[in-house]
Formats: C-alpha cells, structure tokens, sequence
C-alpha cells in the first residue's frame, strides 16, 4: 500500500500534466446537485474535489461551496473554477472543519482511492449536519466494460484503488452507520458524446453515440460502470 505523500505526488503529478482535462465537463456536474436536490442557502462540502467543477455548480445555484483535496494541484485549479468557493488542501481522512457544519457532503469517485475508506466515512459524517445527505460516486467491480475487455480498474488504478460489488458498497456503508436512500447509475460516460468538441466529434459519432446512449439504459445497475450513493445517518448510529 502506497503512503499518504506517495498519494498526494501521485495525484500533484495528475493534475499538473492534465489540469481541468483530468475531469469530465463542467456541465457534468449539475446532476449530482439534482440527485441531492440542493437548495440555496445551504452548505455543500466536496471531499476530493479536483478541479473545481462540482463547486462551481453549486455556486452558481446560490449554495456556499466548499471543498478540499489532498492535491495541491487540483485546489489551485479549483480555485480558477470556483474564485468564491473556500477552499483547503487536506486529506479526506483528517477534514479540518467542525462538526455538524454541511448540508450535503460530496465525494465522486474519490473514496476508493483514500487510504483508509472507513476513517473517510467517519470524518464525512462528523462534519455532517443532523439529517444530512451524503452523496458517494465509486467504480464497480463488476462493471461489464471490464469483463468484455478483460481487465478491470479505472484510469487511477495504479494508485491504491479499492474495487467492490454494488453489495458490496453498500455493506460499507450500512457498517459504518450511513443508510442508502437512493443508488443511481453514473451514464455521463454513456452522455459524454453530446459535449465532444466539434458538435459531437464527427458524423460517426452523432450516429454511434445516442445508439449508445440507449443500450448503456439497458444495462441492469449490478453492470453499471460507478454507483451514486445517496445517504444519510442511520437512525440511532453514532459515529465511531
């Protein structure tokens, strides 16, 4: 297992070489607000935010965005995309905030790369409000793309990732206090044809990728690519 600076260089590495590219498109990420039903007035914290874009929707819907990430890199880009959101560098494990302060916690695509995921779970519902959601996005095991293709793990593989069955995340969640009130499927991957530059990439495309975008429906959630998990403390649970 990789150490905590062996990640931050890994992940400084990424940002650096790839900038805001490292991420899908701004326009991605109003969905995950959407699932929440995020209102205005109310505090969001995305753990792991990367490049920004998650905290510069919530922004622009009159939410108090903050966001921290263990890169450097990806919080000085976060702050050109989001100039008004607080931002600090810090690990997911040790949030540096007080409990009981959020409204919503965010971490996409991020959880299966900390270190110790249990500790980032606890820390997630500490600094959450009473009765506050929670929304996680994380790889599949068993995601069929993987099993056509013969190999498994997403682009980050090589640096600490944790792969597990839908049960399987769901399970983590339940031991750790947190009770599932939705999983939705991530299909951007299945969407990402409509932003191409060029109007589509092409004419092939613009043909193939609705096509795709239909199958892609089709594909029971235990195949997904990422689930998005949306959570709160289980009644009665305290965090350990």
């Amino acid at each position: 297992m990789p150490t905590a600076p062996e990640v931050k260089a890994w992940y400084n590495r990424h940002y650096a070489a790839k900038g805001p590219q490292s991420m899908r498109p701004p326009q991605a990420y109003g969905v995950f607000l959407d699932l929440l039903d995020a209102r205005p007035g109310t505090r969001l914290l995305d753990v792991s935010c990367g490049s920004g874009f998650l905290l510069q929707a919530a922004r622009a819907r009159g939410i108090e965005a903050v966001g921290v990430d263990l890169s450097d890199a990806a919080v000085r880009l976060a702050r050109r995309a989001a100039p008004t959101a607080r931002l600090a560098v810090g690990a997911g494990e040790q949030l540096a905030f007080q409990s009981g302060t959020f409204d919503y916690v965010t971490c996409l695509g991020s959880l299966e790369h900390f270190l110790d995921m249990g500790q980032g779970l606890r820390e997630m519902m500490r600094v959450a409000k009473p009765g506050a959601q929670l929304c996680i996005m994380v790889p599949n095991r068993d995601f069929i793309g993987w099993k056509i293709l013969g190999h498994q793990g997403t682009a980050q593989q090589d640096i600490n990732e944790h792969l597990l069955s839908l049960a399987a995340w769901r399970r983590l969640f339940q031991q750790h206090g947190l009770e599932v009130e939705r999983i939705a499927a991530d299909r951007w991957h299945a969407r990402r044809w409509r932003s191409a530059p060029g109007g589509g990439g092409g004419v092939a495309r613009l043909v193939t990728g609705p096509v795709l975008e239909a199958a892609w429906h089709l594909v029971p959630l235990v195949w997904q690519y990422q689930f998005v998990f949306l959570l709160r403390q289980a009644r009665g649970s305290r965090i350990p």
